[in-house]
């Protein structure tokens, strides 16, 4: 089976059916051993998850038919498979408890609601072939398969050995859950024992299937702490490899610094230093449309962009063009005509006066050289680097070309650059 991504919608409704089948594969054991007669709340919950049972069969139906159609061969083994599956998936759709409530033959009823139990194993099967799967979905599915999987041994020994008339259906369930809990986890406390032989079987089976589940159960768990902070793991590792490359070679302190800096900004604003290996493998399409997102991310947090729709950030960042300076190197020289405004992603520039004053410093993602986007005019301050720099810049004639789709923007720079000139003259 092909690995599918879904949507949140889609990820909501499968979120949807797994509860509606868990609670299914939960109580279908429960009622059947114990007899239970049905509430009306049961029929009610019954009726809700049938609907969603039939809205899922349609909709799988359909998926069915759209790749049927993509594809001109189907194996004879894999039809008859298909069929069984369409078969249940049916039979499972069909509100058991209602028709007992109207029809009676209780028993006969519930016995047939087992077959939904088989919908919770479509569920981790499709839960498997699912690329991403949220953290909290996994960690849910992991805990209800516990509870399902002790809840059925719990039903299986109360089977064996039914409830006494002395006894009430609460504490002889609680009772049973407590033995299958602790023969599941190798404790066996030794207080409940099976005394004859289809019971010590049973107990026996239970032990061996408590390890494998202990295994399995662990290992998730560890994968999954494992994979959670990876990237920020990563990082650490990295800084501290830095580090010891840095002190081996008497780095000076201020290199050092700096250097260090350079990875704590990579670490804030992006997944990891490594993002243009992530999508490396993509086609060159593909990555341009990434990267233009990675821009996106960094401009939609700077003030005159907080207005701008996603299409209007979107034709900026195709527009961005990433520039690198050093400490000491002149971004903007005074007296240059302007043709270009920069974004300032990462470092610290300062602002010069031809007097040698310095007016201004500025920081990750301040704009400059804005007024050149308004008017051709000559710079009238220059702009250095006081640290490593990450830039993007926008020239005049691709801002010209934004703002003929998103005039807004022009009115959000004029109103920056007043601002600026009444700060200056103040």
């Amino acid at each position: 089976m092909e690995k599918k991504h879904l949507n949140t919608k889609e990820y909501l409704w499968v979120a949807l059916i797994f509860w509606s089948a868990s609670f299914t594969a939960m109580e279908a054991p429960f009622s059947f051993v114990f007899k239970t007669k049905i509430q009306f709340w049961q029929l009610i919950v019954d009726g809700l998850i049938s609907i969603f049972f039939i809205l899922d069969l349609l909709y799988h139906l359909k998926e069915a038919k759209d790749a049927k159609k993509s594809s001109d061969f189907t194996p004879k083994k894999k039809k008859w498979i298909s069929l069984i599956l369409l078969l249940v998936d049916i039979l499972s759709c069909i509100p058991f408890d209602l028709l007992s409530h109207f029809l009676g033959h209780q028993d006969l009823f519930t016995a047939f609601r087992f077959l939904r139990m088989i919908r919770i194993i479509k569920v981790y099967y499709l839960i498997e072939n699912i690329t991403i799967v949220p953290k909290i979905f996994k960690i849910q599915s992991i805990a209800i398969a516990c509870l399902m999987v002790v809840n059925w041994i719990a039903c299986g020994w109360i089977f064996i050995y039914p409830m006494g008339a002395d006894t009430d259906v609460t504490t002889y369930y609680i009772k049973s859950f407590y033995w299958a809990l602790t023969t599941l986890t190798t404790i066996g406390y030794g207080d409940i024992t099976p005394h004859d032989n289809i019971g010590r079987i049973f107990t026996c089976l239970i032990m061996i299937i408590g390890v494998g589940m202990y295994g399995v159960v662990i290992g998730n768990i560890s994968r999954m702490l494992a994979s959670a902070d990876r990237y920020k793991e990563l990082s650490r590792e990295k800084i501290s490899d830095l580090v010891m490359f840095m002190k081996h070679y008497n780095v000076p302190e201020k290199l050092q610094k700096a250097a260090i800096n350079h990875y704590g900004h990579l670490y804030s604003k992006r997944l990891s230093d490594n993002d243009e290996k992530i999508i490396a493998d993509l086609p060159h399409a593909l990555q341009h449309e990434m990267q233009i997102y990675m821009k996106i991310k960094l401009i939609s947090s700077i003030p005159i962009f907080h207005n701008c729709g996603h299409k209007c950030l979107k034709d900026i960042s195709t527009r961005l063009e990433q520039i690198y300076s050093s400490p000491g190197d002149l971004i903007i020289k005074i007296g240059d005509i302007g043709t270009e405004m920069f974004i300032l992603a990462h470092g610290n520039v300062d602002v010069i006066l031809e007097s040698g004053e310095r007016i201004a410093t500025l920081h990750d993602g301040q704009i400059f050289g804005e007024v050149a986007l308004l008017k051709e005019t000559n710079r009238t301050a220059n702009v250095q680097s006081q640290t490593y720099c990450d830039l993007y810049k926008l020239t005049k004639a691709s801002f010209d070309e934004i703002i003929k789709n998103y005039p807004d923007l022009l009115s959000t720079i004029e109103a920056t650059t007043r601002r600026r000139s009444t700060d200056k003259k103040s």
